[in-house]
């Protein structure tokens, strides 16, 4: 059986990015693809505000949390500068209320938004894109 992504990236709105986590357990294959993918946003644009719709997120074995980590904090500079922001798509109260708790105990190195729904990310970053371009 081939691996399936662990998540899907759109890049048809730039400088918009859509990320769709698939609900596949990660696999060392699937992470790590899925962390060069995200390496590689700042080949794409300059400035960008990610879309994560964690909708259909699976639990993310510790393994995986603490490369996310690393990743993060190798990338933490080059996130500041190009990230407008992430906006995280978590329809359920408690997924929401967890990645509150997450962000709270370990701060992300651009702007967090945490909504309920696609239209509600969609207008967060059409606001976030206005305030941008006044700049």
């Amino acid at each position: 059986m081939e691996n399936q992504p662990y998540a899907v990236f759109d890049y048809s709105k730039l400088p918009l990015i859509e990320i769709e986590f698939t609900g596949e357990k990660a696999t060392d294959e699937n992470f790590n693809a899925y962390l060069k993918e995200t390496a590689d946003i700042p080949s794409k644009t300059e400035r960008y505000i990610s879309i994560m719709d964690t909708s259909k997120a699976s639990y993310l074995a510790a393994k995986y949390r603490i490369l996310q980590g690393k990743y993060l904090e190798e990338n933490n500079e080059r996130i500041q500068k190009q990230a407008i922001a992430i906006i995280f798509i978590a329809p359920s109260f408690l997924h929401r209320t967890v990645l509150k708790a997450i962000f709270i105990i370990k701060s992300y190195p651009s702007p967090v938004f945490i909504v309920s729904s696609k239209e509600e990310a969609n207008q967060k970053a059409q606001e976030l894109l206005e305030q941008e371009n006044t700049k």
